[in-house]
């Protein structure tokens, strides 16, 4: 069978917790998840290929054209509820024009499986893992025989959607093949922050073991890959692909400690000439850890520290304290690691003089980058089923169903209103950006003439949007 993966564009919304010159120009990201499903069904026989409208910007019409040429049996998607309905409308023109069915898989389909199969267009989905179902589903597809067997399916029978409980059975992260990288334009993705190409992203854990009401990784399993798959993928990639950065996108790295300083020694051993990022938590790291992870190419570390308040802190189950902010910062500078905070504005509790006070504490915390976001209620997190309760309705379930408009959420949990949470999130950004000590300090550590330009056009448009801000009408300009 010949699978079309498809990854469409998307654009910044409404109820996104991030401003819309971050949502555009942070990360251009290969579409990791995507690519470990082709690899499934690669993996399984079939022949595949993905298409990254995305990157390449393509229009539904050009995206049709390449497709054409591979003359795919079955269009494959990756459905978030964020994009859900712009994905749904490739989803449907691709449909329209080649008249093959649709695969549809993400998420979302944990959260709103049957919301999302209401949607004609999509014939199937899978719910949960696909490195099981998926395989079963194709060659039952091919063969016509019966789909109630298969673990984690949705699908239709005499129009009625059935929904096949996925399997309790978790999944060995080491035994997924590799993203299938021989199918993406490597050298054209980048984030904000990367100097170096190729530039790639990676995972080698899923879900997160803390329990904060705000992210929806939470919910998910805890997984860890070992260093021997690690170092496997990071040779291919270095080696096969020409990749130069990494960037870990695990919730927290650092946390398996014996298996990373595996990891570090075997970049070093090997002499692979790579930079990499992570994430990860101001308590989970110290001098050994740091000092490792630098001499085997960590160049930054995200941390998320969301707010200076211990009140807020608490408030949000962080569990964290500001001298372990400090300290995490301190040391990471030491090794010669750059550090970007993460941070949130209006969080439960939160009042215009906690918000301003966390301005300042990240203005004196001498970070390199910082990236402001809205409190909001992803789907899938504890706050999303909190106001969902209080509400008496679910904004994302109806969202999915199509009932609802995009829009903002609110945010009952603090007495911050939408324009304070616009106005405090946009000055975070400028205020930090905008010092000429900070505009000096980013001049001098500028490595070539396309890492210059990116600065200068995101910054032209971080200012442009710091002072035509519409709060009538509800839109980030």
């Amino acid at each position: 069978m010949k699978i079309a993966f498809v990854h469409c564009p998307f654009n910044h919304k409404k109820f996104a917790e991030n401003l819309k010159v971050v949502d555009e120009e942070f990360c251009v990201a290969p579409p990791i998840v995507l690519a470990y499903v082709a690899a499934i069904a690669e993996r399984a026989g079939h022949k595949v290929a993905l298409f990254d409208c995305r990157v390449f910007r393509w229009s539904m019409k050009e995206a049709a054209e390449k497709i054409k040429r591979f003359g795919p049996d079955l269009l494959a998607f990756r459905f978030d509820t964020y994009n859900f309905h712009q994905t749904l409308s490739w989803a449907r023109y691709l449909k329209e024009r080649f008249k093959i069915p649709v695969l549809a898989g993400g998420i979302n389909f944990s959260l709103y499986p049957f919301e999302s199969m209401t949607h004609n267009t999509i014939d199937y989905a899978i719910i949960g893992e696909a490195i099981y179902s998926l395989p079963r589903f194709l060659e039952v597809l091919e063969r016509g025989s019966d789909f109630s067997k298969i673990p984690g399916l949705a699908y239709r029978n005499q129009e009625k959607v059935k929904l096949n409980p996925p399997t309790e059975e978790l999944a060995n992260f080491d035994d997924y093949p590799f993203p299938a990288r021989h199918l993406l334009p490597n050298e054209r993705y980048s984030s904000f922050l990367t100097q170096r190409r190729n530039y790639t992203i990676m995972l080698t854990t899923t879900g997160c073991p803390y329990d904060c009401p705000f992210c929806a990784i939470a919910s998910l399993p805890y997984r860890v890959r070992s260093s021997q798959s690690v170092i496997a993928e990071i040779r291919e990639c270095y080696e096969k692909y020409g990749i130069r950065e990494i960037d870990f996108f695990d919730a927290t790295f650092f946390m398996n400690r014996e298996r990373d300083f595996a990891i570090f020694r075997a970049i070093q051993k090997e002499g692979w000439d790579i930079e990499w990022a992570c994430r990860s938590r101001v308590d989970v790291v110290d001098d050994e850890i740091l000092k490792e992870a630098a001499k085997a190419g960590c160049r930054r570390v995200y941390f998320g520290i969301e707010s200076s308040q211990p009140e807020v802190l608490k408030a949000i189950r962080k569990k964290i304290n500001i001298s372990q902010i400090r300290r995490a910062i301190d040391t990471s500078h030491r090794y010669g690691i750059k550090v970007m905070g993460f941070f949130m504005v209006g969080n439960p509790g939160e009042t215009k003089k906690t918000v301003e006070n966390t301005l300042k504490f990240a203005k004196r915390l001498n970070l390199d980058f910082v990236q402001f976001s809205r409190a909001i209620a992803k789907p899938g997190t504890q706050w999303a089923k909190d106001l969902a309760r209080e509400s008496g309705g679910d904004y994302w379930r109806e969202f999915i169903l199509g009932k609802v408009e995009e829009k903002r959420l609110p945010t009952p949990w603090t007495n911050l209103n939408e324009e304070d949470i616009e106005k405090y999130t946009k000055r975070a950004y400028y205020s930090f950006y905008f010092r000429p000590r900070h505009l000096l300090r980013i001049i001098l550590r500028i490595r070539s003439f396309a890492e210059l330009w990116r600065y200068i056009r995101v910054g032209c448009r971080m200012l442009f949007s710091y002072f035509s801000l519409d709060i009538k009408t509800k839109e980030v300009i």
